[in-house]
């Protein structure tokens, strides 16, 4: 009965779909008493959208900004047949959500510096905390792995974002087979000098986080790498 109570209380329904790039959508949706969700930068929430062909399905969604006043944001890729769906989504439908889950928030921080590495459709999560990690300049830096430069998403928030917070923001552009990673670890050691003194957030495919983990076993314990991975 918690989705019944949650849907009754916060009211949620879609306000706009918004294209962010080639098979890419963000989802804004507005609400009531949001702020009892008590959802963070980093968490997701599992969302029903009641619309035909979609209403029976919940899937796990990350908030790709910060929770503010009566909205709240999902960005999300085609991925499979339900995701597809969520770009036909009509402005009113009623929205069932239940969360937040997930543990890859501020509350994980232990250094002063912070790395965020984000992959894919790894970053949703990750602009959020870019925006709302505490840090003074040069305290929070961003990695961004993608194929190709038009697989860029919330590419111009991203800026803003770092030039108004004097964070850094690396684009690491390339297909997964080229012969140069720029995630090993002397190309992680020339982008971050001083990654030993870093914690690293880090989200993407399996294949991605797996081989960023095992990169950055050379300078960071793994008691400081907090991650997700996305699967579907």
């Amino acid at each position: 009965m918690v989705p019944v109570r949650q849907a009754l209380r916060h009211a949620l329904r879609v306000a706009e779909v918004r294209v962010e790039g080639p098979g890419v959508v963000s989802v804004v949706m507005y609400g009531q008493h949001l702020a009892e969700l008590r959802a963070e930068p980093g968490q997701f929430l599992r969302r029903r959208f009641l619309q035909r062909r979609l209403w029976y399905t919940a899937l796990p969604f990350s908030l790709s900004a910060p929770v503010r006043g009566g909205t709240l944001r999902i960005t999300v890729k085609a991925l499979g047949g339900h995701s597809r769906r969520i770009r036909r989504l009509r402005a009113g439908t009623r929205v069932l959500a239940t969360g937040p889950f997930g543990a890859l928030t501020a509350a994980r921080r232990t250094r002063p510096k912070v790395l965020l590495i984000a992959g894919g459709v790894g970053i949703t999560p990750m602009r959020a905390l870019f925006e709302t990690l505490p840090g003074g300049p040069g305290d929070i830096t961003l990695l961004y792995r993608a194929g190709a430069e038009e697989q860029l998403v919330l590419r111009a928030e991203l800026e803003a974002i770092a030039a108004a917070r004097q964070a850094g923001l690396h684009y690491l552009l390339g297909r997964s087979d080229d012969a140069h990673d720029p995630l090993a670890p002397r190309s992680l050691l020339t982008l971050v000098p001083d990654l030993v003194e870093h914690d690293v957030y880090l989200c993407g495919p399996p294949g991605m986080s797996d081989a960023t983990r095992a990169a950055l076993r050379a300078g960071v314990p793994a008691g400081r790498v907090h991650s997700e991975c996305f699967s579907f």
